[in-house]
């Protein structure tokens, strides 16, 4: 599962958290987009991401892209 990132506040602990998790982080002009190996969709990612105290969090808004990273791109996500 790949997801798009839009970081509001401070980012460095919130991408050292990602990272250390596993998270595979990659930066574009649409913000972060992030993938982790083990969460193959949307619920999984969900998961790992409320484990992170970060899927409720007010310092970044993310989008979940169901697509592959590359189809996602050319959609604009």
């Amino acid at each position: 599962m790949h997801v798009r990132i839009e970081l509001l506040r401070q980012s460095e602990s919130i991408l050292a958290a990602l990272r250390k998790d596993g998270w595979e982080v990659a930066f574009g002009q649409d913000g972060v987009s992030a993938r982790h190996p083990e969460a193959p969709n949307e619920s999984a990612a969900r998961r790992q991401l409320h484990a992170l105290g970060l899927l409720t969090s007010g310092s970044l808004r993310i989008t979940f892209c169901h697509a592959g990273p590359m189809e996602a791109a050319e959609q604009g996500l």
